[in-house]
């Protein structure tokens, strides 16, 4: 019977052995020299001098698309809406109240390491949602953490982050002690947010004012697929798998370098233009330069594309932002008339990013409504913005103002053409009504400067869904709820708190935000959001033009893209058939 057993261990053993030698081969297919495949594509922007931290992901929806592919949160809600897990590997409730809300969380997360093998920690998490809540940082993801107890009271300066319900007892154990009874899913859902994904404190405290710009590549170490191995600035950028990322760095047999990612490298072109990438996407001759992945097409070349076109809402939206602290714009019947008079459907099929629509709301589309894997909120809240213009109607609202004419300047960014195009369609829109606009146009880091510190009469930017909810969205515009960096007062010895970044702050307004963060009931509290955007919609802090659509064409002998909920690509299961025939050369620079 004992032979019996041991010939048994054997032949299971030799079965695992068997099974597993595919694996080890893995990408290879028996070539020791391929690592994988290298797929070249247009992802979007230049982002070599933009800001690839986290947290500040805040006025570029193609920011996103970079950062993920870095970076993974605890969760990933998927383009279905439904949660998944990220670096977590489970969650338990450890105590509910009375209504069978949760009172506290367990994590467990996977084992898995930094792209240079250091191992990812739950104390990582820790640090970057303290930084998020620390009283003098600019975030809006704030809001997504006030469910932990004492969140709030810390962002506010009246406690430390010692005070946090938070804790890391083990190096992969998450502990979360809640303000109240939470919905644990909805929380999850809000882990999904690009901007609560861990940081290494020691990294951002040596470079804390630009230790992820594009330009210090070699100094951003990320837990995501692909670490940033190489920025050439104003030409492309490259990403390789990280061989760290799902895996154990204790073991001493490491599984095949594509078990968990497959690509080898994603190189991502800025300087090619964007209709010459389209023009090399699907070349079919074996060595040419081969494009195998499109994040946006040229609008005069969409009808080219289209059958081909996935159409991924991006949950943010191109919008005018006013600021709310100087005059005329500090006049809700200002704001009003300069939103009423933009006509949206025009921007939207003539002037914006290709499959752009025109924003009907303050809320962008892709928002989860009442069921989180059912109708979008967009669907479901309806139109609260009309997309044509009413050049009566905003001449009406100004004269009731008392304002009928002035001088201001109109920001924005010059290195993208739709951009540039719409703000000249915006300001020829108001000089009509009386305005002297002035256009002031700014690019890479003074972009994101101004826009933080509303060094601006009137800007124009995307505005980027923290989240994946409406809660999210609406939030920040309340005072409570802004993440906005607070100053502290040294005579009163309190910190003094700080509206959104356009400067709006209503009583009104912050009161019914306080009523919905209180409600538990989803479709209860998903009414209570339109009447919040409703409210929202009367002040028009931000004109919202178009929503933001990520227009994806997939080469067909390119599988295995799937998307997150927010638009951004997910590589990780890409398969690039026949990778081999395809060389990794480029095309020379001009």
């Amino acid at each position: 019977m004992k032979i019996m057993r041991k010939t048994r261990k054997i032949f299971v053993l030799l079965v695992v052995a068997a099974m597993l030698l595919p694996v080890v081969a893995g990408c290879s297919g028996g070539d020791p020299d391929d690592r994988g495949a290298h797929i070249h594509m247009w992802l979007g922007a230049d982002p070599s001098n933009i800001n690839f931290d986290p947290a500040l992901r805040l006025f570029d929806r193609e920011t996103g698309k970079w950062i993920s592919l870095a970076f993974q949160g605890l969760t990933v809600v998927d383009s279905q809406g439904r949660l998944l897990p990220g670096m977590a590997r489970s969650w338990e409730v450890m105590e509910r109240d009375e209504d069978g809300n949760a009172l506290s969380l367990h994590i467990e997360l996977i084992e898995s390491a930094w792209s240079d093998g250091i191992q990812l920690a739950a104390e990582h998490f820790v640090d970057a949602w303290e930084r998020i809540l620390q009283p003098d940082f600019v975030s809006p993801a704030a809001a997504l953490l006030f469910d932990i107890k004492n969140a709030r009271a810390v962002k506010e300066g009246y406690l430390t982050v010692a005070d946090l319900g938070i804790a890391a007892p083990d190096i992969t154990i998450l502990e979360i002690t809640f303000e109240r009874g939470t919905d644990y899913e909805r929380f999850l859902r809000n882990l999904a947010s690009i901007a609560l994904v861990p940081i290494r404190s020691v990294t951002v405290e040596n470079h804390p004012e630009d230790w992820a710009w594009g330009e210090r590549n070699q100094a951003m170490w990320s837990n995501g697929p692909f670490r940033l191995t190489n920025v050439e600035f104003g030409n492309r950028a490259m990403f390789e798998r990280s061989t760290n990322y799902r895996v154990d760095p204790g073991l001493r047999n490491r599984p095949a370098e594509d078990r968990h990612v497959r690509p080898h490298r994603l190189y991502t072109h800025f300087r090619t233009t964007l209709n010459d990438m389209a023009t090399a996407f699907n070349t079919e001759s074996v060595g040419a330069y081969n494009v195998f992945f499109l994040g946006d097409v040229p609008r005069e070349r969409f009808n080219e594309f289209s059958g081909n076109a996935e159409l991924v809402p991006m949950l943010s939206s191109y919008a005018v932002h006013f600021n709310a602290n100087v005059a005329p714009f500090d006049r809700p019947e200002v704001r009003r008339a300069l939103s009423v008079a933009l006509d949206r459907n025009h921007i939207a099929n003539t002037l914006a990013a290709a499959a752009a629509a025109p924003a009907t709301g303050i809320v962008p589309a892709g928002t989860i409504g009442i069921n989180p894997t059912g109708n979008d909120f967009r669907t479901e809240a309806g139109q609260v913005i009309s997309p044509e213009a009413n050049m009566a109607e905003a001449r009406s609202l100004l004269q009731s103002a008392g304002v009928t004419s002035g001088a201001f300047e109109l920001k924005f960014r010059d290195t993208i053409a739709h951009e540039v195009a719409i703000a000249e369609y915006v300001a020829g829109v108001w000089r009509e009504l009386g305005f002297n606009v002035t256009l002031r146009p700014v690019r890479g880091r003074a972009f994101a400067d101004d826009a933080l510190a509303i060094d601006y009469d009137v800007m124009l930017h995307d505005f980027q869904a923290p989240g994946v909810c409406a809660f999210s969205v609406l939030a920040p515009f309340a005072m409570p709820f802004s993440g906005n960096a607070k100053t502290f007062n040294p005579v009163g010895g309190y910190w003094e708190s700080a509206p959104f970044v356009t400067g709006f702050q209503s009583d009104r307004y912050d009161a019914l935000m306080e009523e919905i963060a209180l409600i538990d009931d989803n479709a209860t509290r998903n009414e209570r959001l339109r009447d919040a955007e409703r409210m929202l919609a009367e002040y028009m802090p931000i004109a919202p033009l178009v929503f933001n659509t990520s227009v994806n064409i997939t080469d067909a002998r390119l599988t295995g893209v799937t998307y997150s909920r927010f638009g951004f690509p997910i590589f990780t299961r890409a398969n690039l058939r026949n990778h081999l025939n395809y060389t990794t050369t480029v095309p020379p620079r001009n």
